[in-house]
């Protein structure tokens, strides 16, 4: 599956709600969530129909995501049924504080890995950052997945200027005894919080002088796939990633589409375009029909964002956690 800049499109982010036991501050509105109602998210059914119609055109790699994907009570089923429809990389980002009772259950579904997106190591601040959150609940599902044998363990941090930035070396040394992927991801625009602004988000070039301080950073092999630029300091288990949209996109190797929660194909995260899927599924289209509108959306893919072009780019996120970025 190719789109028309011959990139080859294998991976889907699935967003499976745009709920959150958090209210974390660059993901939520400002004024407080306005949830979709039950009847209008995609149904565990729907999702597994999408998959297995697109599977045969080479996907290989579906992340579900979220708002917390965990707040959905068919959580485990999905993953079980998508696992069933012959994905071959199955993974979950989550913010990590329902993660540990659901652990267990979520391998045996065919779960192989995990990202859990941790901000701050300071509980007072993580409180903050997210609206009454407990940190000790992530620091659990962290070692009980260790436990469990989920590997490699991916924690997902963004840097924001004056609020955690001054925490990026402890989460690098964190690589140094442990077989962690810390990746770094700069803080992108959206209109939900209010929060961003260009000086707030601190690029990777940043990030990357600010590790070189605990040692020399080797570059791993890029393979094409995916947006981590990998690192790994002299001596440390595990890795460095920086993921940087805003200051050096990676358009160019971009292999991903997006569903949304309500079932439209988002070719492109910094993009209103979007193909409604959902509609026509549940007005009774075939499953020829549902494989064209996604191989269109395929096809409609920008070359690339103008995020640091465009005013139209930066406001096309409403809302993170409905798009599940």
């Amino acid at each position: 599956m190719k789109d028309t800049f011959n990139r080859k499109i294998d991976y889907l982010r699935i967003s499976v709600t745009d709920r959150c036991n958090l209210k974390c501050i660059y993901c939520r509105p400002s004024k407080g969530p306005d949830y979709y109602k039950p009847s209008e998210l995609m149904t565990a059914e729907e999702i597994r129909r999408i998959v297995q119609i697109t599977v045969k055109h080479g996907l290989r790699k579906v992340r579900i995501t979220g708002g917390e994907p965990l707040v959905r009570k068919d959580i485990v089923s999905i993953i079980e049924s998508l696992k069933d429809s012959g994905v071959k990389d199955l993974s979950i980002t989550t913010n990590g504080t329902l993660l540990g009772r659901e652990i267990k259950n979520l391998m045996d579904a065919g779960l192989g890995r995990i990202n859990i997106s941790l901000d701050t190591m300071s509980p007072v601040k993580y409180s903050e950052m997210t609206n009454g959150g407990n940190i000790e609940a992530v620091r659990d599902s962290i070692r009980q997945s260790e436990e469990a044998g989920l590997s490699p363990i991916k924690i997902n941090m963004v840097p924001i200027r004056g609020i955690n930035d001054d925490e990026i070396l402890a989460f690098a040394q964190l690589t140094m005894e442990k077989d962690y992927h810390i990746r770094f991801i700069e803080f992108m625009p959206a209109n939900c919080s209010g929060l961003w602004t260009k000086d707030k988000c601190v690029t990777g070039e940043e990030i990357l002088k600010t590790i070189s301080a605990i040692g020399d950073l080797d570059l791993l092999e890029f393979k094409g796939q995916g947006p981590s630029r990998n690192y790994r300091i002299k001596g440390a288990k595990g890795i460095i990633g920086i993921i940087s949209p805003v200051s050096d996109h990676f358009c160019n190797f971009c292999n991903r589409m997006r569903l949304t929660s309500t079932g439209s194909l988002r070719p492109c995260l910094f993009s209103k375009d979007e193909i409604d899927i959902k509609t026509p599924m549940r007005n009774g289209a075939s499953d020829d029909e549902i494989e064209a509108l996604f191989l269109m959306a395929v096809r409609i893919k920008p070359e690339g964002h103008e995020l640091n072009h465009s005013a139209a780019s930066r406001s096309s996120i409403d809302t993170m956690s409905k798009i599940g970025g």
